[in-house]
This record gives structure tokens, C-alpha cells and sequence, in this order.
């Protein structure tokens, strides 16, 4: 048997994919999404699209594997070659023998409930029996899922998702992998999955695409980067990406923050709290003491699954702590991770009156309240529904809300407000939150997001407790 790190495909020198002078508007659009790109990538090659929403990188990724004419019924100009095959000479087997793609949502490419067992059954569905069990044990090998074979999907965590997602695709020898967003919702232990499982397809000899707009952590890993922007891509040169790279190391360890004492008048106390969900089960928290003083924005960092999420419920008042002290001298409000889960009603206007009402406020209040949103940079109508608003507008809609409807100081509680978003998008959230100058306690599982509030008493939160 060939050893796990050999491509299973014949070595050749034509590019894995080419993608030259590609034009793609979708049907009843005079526009064009995408305009003039052109692209070539070779097996062991690693090459990384970056863009901001709405720049054509679910476009891109649609026509290179034929969904955006088959699906979408879309016009394409110019041309895409998997393997040096013009893409409308390949049958629709013949594409997926040639490209396969990780979606954002990993739960999306499996069957069966256990990870063996799904595995398995695809590689013995492709190759047959024999030839596919040697399959299975190669990639799982590659990939070093040994550990997770026996479990279920649902208890894996997100980079171990991505990991067995990518172990699938690969089974069927594709000349070209495209993962879409891999570092979504993941943490610093997530991302480290995935970038292990970039380097194994590399390996592998397959052409590597990567659309992300969380790319810090996978520059190391490209031979080309590429900005999408208005539908053109845009090559960047290694000087900047070297540029980049060495001022994300420096800011990936802020200076200013500490979990010190600081003062400044306390609005919330927490002392020696736990917290279990059922008297049977595991501490999330244990013997956590937490101090929040007016006008000091608190961070606190850890993986996911740490209990930061139940921290800030508990903060909030939406959990009772099993035991331990909770003291609140100020309104505290909860913005959950999923932020639309913060909204109620069925436009922006109706969210800022029926949150002072709520708290016996009048129309200054609502008044206040759009002042603030404006401030923040949300320009949207106000009859528009909140639940069709960007991930960035409604964190930033969330926070004017909570803002508004608070008479005198409050604390606001952001669980994971940065997750989702570019790097600018990042930047323009953070310094919308200090120009409201609130109280905040501020969760994130991604090291990168503590140079956003350098000036934050920063908590890494290990085994129920705060460090």
C-alpha cells in the first residue's frame, strides 16, 4: 500500500484548476457578479480568497463547480479547467470525481450518525469493498481520526467536524478541495484542527482553495493570496502578506490588558459562584470571582465549551448560581451569541420603542437610541426587519437597543460579538463600543480578538474558573 502521504491521483503537470477570464451573472441580472477572473492552481498548492461580503466569493465558488449554471441557471463567460478538462466537458460525476467542497456547515456532508460508520460506507460506496476499506484507513490515518471513528457527529467538536468533513471529501481523490469559511465559529483548538487538515491534503497532492475572511491563521499556509473585491481578484503581493503576518503576531499578545484589580465604582460582584446545570452533573463553574467596574471593558477569553456563555446568563440574571454571591448595582443586559436571538419585532423602529416601553421610557428614549445607532454607523431604514440586517449591523443594533433603554450606567454583556465578522468589520465594532463608552463583558474564543480592546482586564476562563 502506497504510504497516506502520496496522492492517489497520477502525477501530472497540467494545473489541478484554471479558471481564465470568468465572467457570471445570475438570471434577470444585467450585472455581473463577477468580472474577468482568473485563477490557476496546481496540485500541493495552497491558494486563499479573501473579500468582504457581497464581493463574489459564493459566486466564485458556485462557477467553478458548475452550480451556478446548473443550479442557478446563471450566464458563464470565459472558461474553467479541472485537470486541463474544460468544466462542461465533465459529466456531473466527473465534477465531483474533480472538485469537492467543504461547506460552512460541516453537519451537512454526512448520513449516518456515527463518524466510522459514515466514512466507511462512503469510501465502500465509491471504491467498493475491498479497495475502499484500504481507502478509509489511509485518509483516517492521513488525518489522524483513529480517536474519533466511534463517536457521533454531535459530539465532536468544530474542528474535529471540519477534520472528519475534509477525511470525506478527500475520499473521493478529488484533484481540487475548497473549503468555504472552515474557521466559522471555531476557536484558537478549532482552527489548529483545520490547519492540520489543510497541511494533510497538501500532502496528499491536492490543489487547495480556501475562502475565508478569517485568514490570519492561514496565511503561513498559502503560496497565493487573492482579494475579491467587486467581482475582481485581486493578487497580493507576499511582501504585504509577510506585513501582515508580523503585525498579527504582535497584536495576537495586547500589552495592556490584565486581570488585575482597577478602580473605578463596582457595578457587578461576583464571588466564589458555581454553577452545575443538574445536581448529578459536571461544575461548569467553580469558585469564580468577578469583579466589573464602571467604564472598564472586561474580557473573558477561553475555548469553546469553557462555560462563557453560562457566565454571562448567570451575570445577567437569566441563571440562578448554585451556590456563591451575585451582586448587581446596575442593569446588566445579555446579547447572546447569536445575536438575533437578542430581537423580537419586525422592524429596527419597533425594537427601539417596544425596549422603552418596556423599561417606562418615552419617545427621547427611541430618539436616543437611533442617535446612537447613526453614531455607530448603521445607516438602515428603520422600518427595515432587524433579522435582515448584516451579523455586524445587528451586534451593533443590539448594542444601541441595550443602550438606549438603560437609564444610568449599565453593563453590557456581548457573548462572542466579534465571531462572523472581517477583520475590518472586527475593527469597526470594537471602536463603535468605545464611542458609546458603556460597560462591557466581553467573551471570545479566538486569541486574535484581544487586540481589539487592548485597554480590557483580559480572564482566561480554565476549568470553571477565571485566571
Amino acid at each position: 500500500m502506497c504510504s497516506p502521504f502520496t496522492s492517489l491521483s497520477s502525477p501530472t503537470k497540467a494545473p489541478s484548476l484554471e479558471v481564465v477570464d470568468l465572467w457570471f451573472r445570475y438570471p434577470r441580472s444585467s450585472e455581473w457578479v463577477l468580472r474577468g477572473v482568473s485563477l490557476r492552481l496546481y496540485p500541493g498548492e495552497v491558494a486563499l480568497i479573501v473579500g468582504a461580503s457581497g464581493s463574489g466569493k459564493t459566486t466564485l465558488l458556485r462557477s467553478i463547480t458548475s452550480v451556478g449554471r446548473w443550479i442557478y441557471g446563471g450566464e458563464l463567460r470565459g472558461r474553467v479547467l479541472l485537470g486541463g478538462i474544460p468544466l462542461e466537458d465533465l459529466p456531473l460525476d466527473g465534477v465531483r470525481r474533480s472538485i469537492q467542497v467543504v461547506n460552512q456547515n460541516p453537519y451537512t456532508h454526512f448520513i449516518e450518525h456515527l463518524v466510522g460508520r459514515d466514512l466507511l460506507s462512503a469510501a465502500v460506496h465509491l471504491y467498493g469493498k475491498e479497495l475502499g476499506r484500504r481507502v478509509f484507513a489511509r485518509i483516517t490515518t492521513a488525518l489522524k481520526l483513529e480517536g474519533l471513528l466511534g463517536r457521533r457527529f454531535f459530539e465532536l467538536s468544530g474542528g474535529q467536524l471540519r477534520r472528519v468533513a475534509v477525511a470525506k471529501a478527500l475520499l473521493w481523490d478529488p484533484k481540487v478541495l475548497v473549503l468555504d469559511e472552515p474557521l466559522m465559529w471555531l476557536d484558537d483548538e478549532g482552527v489548529a484542527d483545520v490547519v492540520e487538515a489543510v497541511r494533510v491534503a497538501r500532502s496528499l497532492g491536492k490543489a487547495v482553495l480556501i475562502f475565508e475572511h478569517r485568514f490570519a491563521r492561514l496565511l503561513h499556509l498559502a503560496d497565493s493570496v487573492y482579494l475579491l473585491r467587486g467581482g475582481i481578484l485581486h493578487s497580493v503581493e507576499q511582501d504585504f502578506v509577510k506585513k501582515v503576518q508580523r503585525s498579527l503576531r504582535l497584536s495576537r499578545h495586547p500589552q495592556g490588558g490584565s486581570g488585575g484589580r482597577t478602580t473605578g465604582r463596582p457595578l457587578l460582584l461576583a464571588e466564589d459562584l458555581w454553577f452545575r446545570y443538574d445536581k448529578q452533573g459536571d461544575w461548569i463553574l467553580r469558585s469564580l470571582s468577578l469583579e466589573v467596574v464602571e467604564g472598564v471593558a472586561t474580557v473573558v477569553y477561553g475555548t469553546n465549551g469553557s462555560g462563557k456563555s453560562t457566565l454571562l446568563k448567570i451575570l445577567s440574571g437569566y441563571l440562578k448560581p448554585s451556590r456563591g454571591r451575585l451582586e448587581l448595582r446596575s442593569r446588566a443586559v445579555y446579547v447572546p451569541q447569536n445575536v438575533y436571538l437578542f430581537f423580537t419585532e419586525e422592524s429596527v423602529a419597533k425594537e427601539f420603542e417596544v425596549a422603552c416601553r418596556s423599561r417606562n421610557l418615552g419617545r427621547l428614549c427611541v430618539e436616543r437610541g437611533v442617535s446612537y445607532l447613526r453614531a455607530l454607523g448603521v445607516d438602515v431604514d428603520l422600518e427595515e426587519s432587524p433579522f435582515n440586517l448584516s451579523w455586524g449591523q445587528a451586534v451593533r443594533l443590539a448594542v444601541a437597543v441595550a443602550t438606549a433603554a438603560s437609564e444610568g450606567p449599565a453593563v453590557l454583556l456581548l457573548d462572542e460579538p466579534f465571531t462572523g465578522l472581517t477583520y475590518l468589520e472586527r475593527l469597526q465594532l470594537a471602536e463603535s463600543l468605545v464611542k458609546l463608552g458603556n460597560t462591557y463583558v466581553i467573551t471570545t474564543s479566538n486569541s486574535e480578538n484581544l487586540a481589539l480592546v487592548p485597554s480590557a482586564r483580559v480572564f482566561k476562563l480554565v476549568e470553571g474558573s477565571l485566571e
